[in-house]
């Protein structure tokens, strides 16, 4: 399985709003998300969400972005940000049919889920920024043998879409 994991865009800090949605940039960063998804060629068996807003909010941006309809993004409860990784997991094997999943959250359980997947070892720390996406190949979501395709920040993403 292909599973992409992207931090949602920027976005105000909980302490400062509770569950606010994408600033300007943050909205912005995810359109040229989307446009960069594009141009990669990417595509997406299922589309899924944490259930916070901004996650929300990032994911159906994408969908349109990408020709999927909105209503093709799934809220998945397991992907909230106060979610335990074993919880996520145990949800997640419901996408081990598909061959490639979009997983929009929020950090830490994200950058968690990465370093699970990737690493037995000691916890690996990725720098998700907001807007980031990384690409994981999973064998299965219970193995710890994921491998790492490539991890592109908001910025990177924004210099692909522009061509």
């Amino acid at each position: 399985m292909n599973l992409y994991l992207m931090q949602h865009g920027a976005c105000l800090p909980q302490e400062v709003k509770a569950n606010q949605p994408l600033t300007p940039v943050g909205h912005d960063q995810t359109v040229s998300a989307a446009r960069a998804m594009r141009i990669m060629g990417l595509w997406f068996d299922a589309l899924l969400a944490s259930p916070f807003h901004p996650a929300m909010q990032t994911a159906g941006i994408i969908a349109e972005g990408m020709g999927y309809a909105l209503s093709s993004v799934t809220s998945f409860a397991a992907l909230h940000g106060g979610t335990s990784l074993k919880t996520c997991l145990e949800h997640l094997r419901e996408c081990e049919r598909y061959q490639s999943v979009l997983i929009v959250g929020e950090l830490p359980l994200l950058a968690s889920l990465a370093s699970h997947l990737l690493t037995s070892g000691p916890k690996l720390s990725l720098a998700l920024e907001g807007g980031a996406l990384l690409a994981i190949g999973v064998p299965r979501l219970e193995s710890r043998n994921g491998t790492l395709r490539w991890l592109l920040q908001a910025g990177q993403l924004q210099m692909i879409a522009a061509g």
